[in-house]
């Protein structure tokens, strides 16, 4: 996973409200099935998480 400054070419985008989401075509394989959620545990960490479906 890494920040690009622009979408590539062959780039899935997906927009959450105000998030946007780029997915390389490469990489989509390891996507599908999954769910991106955005959690936060008690210690009051948050971070995403990939989540199987």
């Amino acid at each position: 996973m890494s920040l690009e400054e622009r979408p590539l070419t062959d780039d899935h985008t997906y927009t959450f409200d105000e998030l946007k989401v780029l997915i390389h075509e490469q990489d989509f394989i390891y996507f599908d099935h999954t769910k991106l959620d955005y959690v936060t545990d008690s210690l009051g960490v948050a971070r995403f998480q990939l989540l199987q479906v």
